[in-house]
C-alpha cells in the first residue's frame, strides 16, 4: 500500500513538470503576442510644408529697374559683412570670458585648498589650538571673506558668458563649444 502511493505521488510529480511550459516556450507566445512598434519615418514627401509669405519679393518689381537690384544686391553684402564682424566680435568676446571664468575658477579652488590645508594643520596640534584660537579664527574670516568675494566674481563671469551667449544666439551665430 505504501508503494502504491509513493508511487502515485511519483506520477503525479512527474505529469505536473512535464506539463508546465519551459520558459522559452513562454517568451515565444510573448513575442507573438506583441505588436511592433511604429515607427514614424519623417522625409521630405510626408511632412507638410507652410509657406510664408514675404512682405517683400526678393526681385524689383519692374524689370526696367537694373540699378536697383543692383543697390539691393550691394547692400545685402554690406548687412552680411557687418552681421559678420559683429558675429566675429561676439565670439572673441565669448572666448575672453570663457578664459575669465576658468582662471576665476583656478583661483577659488586654490582658495578652497589653502582653508582646507590650513585648518588641518590647526586641528591636527592641540597646542596651537590652545595658543592661537584668536588667530585662526581672524585668518579664517578672512579667508571665508576672501573665497566670498572669488565667488561672487565667479558667478558674475558666468552670467556675462550667458549674455553674451545669448546675444549670441539672438545675432545668428552658431553655438560655440
Amino acid at each position: 500500500m505504501k508503494r502504491c502511493v509513493c508511487f502515485l505521488a511519483v506520477m503525479l510529480f512527474a505529469v505536473g513538470a512535464c506539463a508546465q511550459q519551459s520558459l522559452g516556450e513562454i517568451a515565444r507566445k510573448n513575442r507573438a503576442k506583441k505588436k511592433p512598434a511604429s515607427t514614424v519615418r519623417l522625409d521630405d514627401d510626408n511632412m507638410p510644408r507652410t509657406l510664408i509669405a514675404n512682405a517683400e519679393d526678393d526681385t524689383p518689381k519692374d524689370a526696367d529697374k537694373p540699378a536697383a537690384a543692383a543697390d539691393k544686391e550691394k547692400d545685402k553684402k554690406e548687412a552680411a559683412d557687418a552681421g559678420k564682424g559683429k558675429n566675429d566680435k561676439l565670439a572673441d568676446q565669448i572666448k575672453a570670458q570663457k578664459e575669465e571664468i576658468t582662471r576665476l575658477q583656478r583661483e577659488l579652488d586654490i582658495v578652497q585648498r589653502e582653508q582646507r590645508l590650513r585648518a588641518a594643520a590647526f586641528y591636527a596640534d592641540a597646542g596651537t589650538q590652545l595658543r592661537d584660537q584668536a588667530k585662526f579664527a581672524e585668518d579664517s574670516r578672512k579667508e571665508q571673506a576672501e573665497f566670498d568675494s572669488k565667488k561672487q566674481a565667479l558667478d558674475a563671469a558666468q552670467q556675462k558668458l550667458a549674455d553674451l551667449e545669448e546675444q549670441a544666439r539672438k545675432a545668428g551665430q552658431p553655438a560655440a563649444d
